[in-house]
């Protein structure tokens, strides 16, 4: 993400990236890429995702910082947000949102639960 989207959904920084072990990091993010190009990545997967690279004690404005940036480079790499549907012809359907319409979505729906959302909750992740 560029620093403008840093600000804007509050992703606590040093320098310019989330406080996390980079290597740790990019790892993460290249299961989750391969993840969604193989299958439907469910919201869940990357919430653990979030727990496992920032461990305990994190606050929920930490974590939901760190998701938004998963998020934002999952879709750099080509996934996108969207819906699982009863279409056996169109099972995923993307949303039709830019990505910075998607972090404000996904960060509109995480905000009001006390706990992270189940995978179905708030959307799946797919290169389509």
């Amino acid at each position: 993400m560029d620093g403008l989207d840093m600000k804007r959904f509050h992703i606590p920084q040093h320098g310019n990236r989330a406080m996390v072990n980079q290597e740790a990091y990019r790892r993460e993010l290249e299961y989750l890429i391969q993840y969604a190009h193989d299958d439907w990545l469910g919201f869940s997967v990357v919430s653990g995702a979030v727990g496992g690279l920032l461990g305990r004690g994190a606050s929920f404005e930490v974590q939901r910082g760190l998701l938004l940036r998963i998020v934002g480079d999952l879709y750099d790499a080509g996934a996108r947000a969207g819906d699982l549907t009863e279409s056996t012809s169109e099972p995923f359907l993307p949303w039709r949102a830019v990505k910075a319409e998607a972090l404000t979505r996904i960060a509109a729906e995480v905000e009001p639960h006390s706990r992270w959302p189940d995978s179905g909750d708030v959307c799946w992740f797919a290169v389509p």
